[in-house]
């Protein structure tokens, strides 16, 4: 460097070889990673459900139905683009094809796809017609289909409106029965005893059978109704459907049919309040002693006179599984089980292990028990070919007392006398019989008997409180027909319904949202950058070339430092 002349610049170092492999090595490190970590996320597939009321959740009973497929099951989605329902379809969906890859979803759009709907259509039979806005609407909304064999659903059973403008969303109970009705290869059939002053299984309301009939029918069983002791041994005449189903008002019923019990998987005794005749007594035997299976409900039935209790004539069939029924009235009196109202003849009784229990122990800590209202008790016979296994229990605070009509006369606080059953009492009973010679099946006779009819009341399947009967019923009533779980799927929160927004609609919002208006912001933002970038250039501007000096700064050749 010589004097006086200012030191160089030295030109960078160009890129050596190493530092560009280092860097090629680096991005294709980066890339692979990305490969193996997009096909981990594939391989462990995980969806957050943030919707109130888990909307999207599936159920445990919706999960072992979805890893016990052994076939594909199409799902075609009959719904427009514009039915508010259709999103909540897919995105439920896409949680059960999460679950497993034999769920195959085909969405038919019947406005944007005619074609394609029109196969649908011809295939499964599906009534179309057009709206006044030209709208085709169809009497299926979505249809569950295993090879020729399908299932149809309808918006009504997706959705329940209920007062106050509120909707509880029934996706997934609509979506897991329909699977579960298709999958199913026969129709179990259950055959409900008649004649002997049951009720109808089409008698509705709290204390009929309608709800358990049509519980029934949606998980896949024949529910009949038998003709009292017409069949097979039609030495009594016929008794008729005479019981509480012709109360006032009741419209006339058509006989009900001759159905050979040969056919019937399970019978149901439901709360006969006449005596059986011995000819419908045997005949039930026989038919449990062949192999058949039977849930017996009955109680305390008062005569006439209020004096005494009705003897049923059933101890035959009950001796078959090794239960008689005591002629008593069950109060429990601990605080803890009994119920606030009344004496204690409502109560929560105690479950016991057993397979029909197993899905009310597993949510027993959620309060989820069975509630049961007029009960007798039960006892194991010394003369029956098995040990039946107890079911419900009270606590060792109640007891069976055996003077209720003297005790109605002059209701107080009731308390155990001497010739009282102490506590704890059994209120159900299951008894599973061995193999009969010969027999193919699984397992022998399986009978279950509850002392309370209540427990097949309308009102479990109607009120919250009350579900835990019902899941008891449906998983004894599975157990007897050596069936699958009948389908128990929580109900979702209901919601006030609002604004009908469509997919495209939302879609739209999205758009306006996230990019029309950031970008409308960010081009008003650079528009006001640049028209103050232009006015600050111009001549004479503030702070621009020629602009005037500041007060009190001096101008021209008097500026300090100036020449």
């Amino acid at each position: 460097m010589t004097g006086g002349e200012p030191p160089r610049a030295e030109a960078p170092p160009g890129t050596s070889l190493g530092e560009k492999l280092s860097a090629s090595v680096g991005i294709i490190a980066a890339m692979v990673l990305a490969v193996l970590v997009n096909l981990l996320v594939a391989r462990h597939y995980r969806r957050w459900d943030w919707t109130q009321g888990g909307l999207y959740t599936l159920s445990d009973a919706t999960l072992a139905t979805l890893r016990s497929l052994e076939e594909p099951i199409r799902v075609y989605v009959l719904l427009s683009a514009d039915d508010p329902l259709t999103l909540s379809v897919r995105h439920l969906l896409d949680a059960y094809r999460a679950e497993t890859g034999r769920i195959e979803v085909e969405v038919t759009d019947p406005d944007r796809r005619p074609a394609e709907f029109l196969a649908v259509q011809q295939r499964y039979g599906v009534v179309a017609g057009k709206t006044e806005d030209g709208r085709i609407v169809t009497d299926a909304a979505i249809i569950v289909a295993r090879g020729d064999r399908p299932h149809f659903l309808t918006a009504s059973d997706l959705v329940e409106v209920e007062d106050d403008m509120q909707a509880r969303p029934r996706l997934e109970q609509a979506l897991t029965g329909a699977i579960r009705s298709v999958i199913r290869g026969e129709r179990p059939r259950v055959c409900f005893a008649g004649g002997h002053g049951e009720k109808s299984i089409d008698v509705g309301g709290q204390s009929g059978l309608a709800a358990l009939k049509d519980r029934l029918n949606k998980n896949n069983y024949d529910v009949v109704q038998l003709g009292g002791d017409r069949g097979e041994h039609d030495d009594h005449g016929d008794h008729g459907d005479h019981g509480d189903d012709e109360g006032a008002g009741a419209a006339p019923k058509e006989p009900a049919p001759v159905v050979d019990l040969a056919g019937c998987r399970v019978l149901v005794l439901a709360e006969p309040s006449q005596p059986v005749p011995p000819g419908d007594v045997a005949r039930y035997r026989a038919f449990v002693e062949r192999g058949g299976s039977a849930l017996v409900a009955l109680g305390p039935v008062p005569d006439e006179g209020d004096q005494r209790y009705v003897d049923l004539g059933l101890s035959g069939l009950l001796a078959v599984a090794g239960v008689e029924i005591r002629s008593d009235f069950v109060f429990e009196r601990d605080p803890k089980l009994r119920s606030t109202q009344g004496f204690g003849e409502t109560f929560s009784p105690i479950v016991r292990p057993h397979p029909i229990t197993e899905g009310l122990l597993k949510a027993a800590d959620q309060g989820l028990g069975p509630v049961l209202t007029v009960a007798s008790s039960l006892s194991p016979t010394t003369s029956g070919p098995v040990a039946p296994s107890p079911l419900l229990v009270t606590s060792d605070q109640a007891f069976g007392m055996v003077d209720f009509f003297g005790w109605a006369r002059d209701p107080s606080e009731p308390k155990p006398r001497d010739g009282d059953h102490p506590g704890p009492l059994t209120i159900a009973y299951a008894a599973e019989l061995p193999r009969p010679p010969g027999a193919t099946a699984a397992h022998g006779p399986r009978v279950v008997v509850i002392s309370s009819p209540s427990a097949l009341y309308g009102a479990n399947w109607q009120s919250a409180e009350l579900r835990g009967t019902a899941v008891f019923v449906e998983s004894a009533l599975s157990w007897l027909a050596a069936s699958p779980a009948m389908l128990d799927i929580p109900d979702k929160p209901a919601f006030t319904a609002g604004l009908r927004i469509s997919e495209d609609s939302l879609a739209s919002i999205f758009r306006y949202v996230v990019v029309y208006m950031p970008l409308a912001a960010a081009f008003f933002g650079l528009a006001v950058h640049l028209s103050r970038r232009s006015s600050e250039r111009r001549p004479g501007a503030k702070g621009g070339p020629g602009a005037a000096a500041g007060r009190g700064a001096p101008a021209g050749p008097d500026r300090e430092g100036s020449p």
